[in-house]
């Protein structure tokens, strides 16, 4: 705990805002401010995740569900 006082002491006395940094902190933390992928590994993940969807999408309509044929009336 004394760490902590001290290290905002020391923020505070260099100008830091305290509402600043720990505002930065929290978006970081979420994500917000998180830099870009690498190019190269994005493309790579886009196409791999491209494939896998084209071959769900044909397993999936291969399976397709089979709708039993209506009953006949009794007329």
């Amino acid at each position: 705990m004394l760490g902590i006082g001290l290290a905002t002491i020391g923020l505070v006395v260099s100008g830091c805002s305290i509402r600043n940094i720990s505002a930065r902190a929290i978006l970081s933390l979420t994500g917000h401010l998180r830099g870009r992928p690498d190019p190269w590994l994005e493309g790579t993940l886009r196409a791999a995740f491209a494939e896998f969807d084209r071959e769900l999408a044909l397993i999936l309509q291969d399976r397709g569900p089979k709708r039993p044929s209506p009953p006949s009336s009794g007329s």
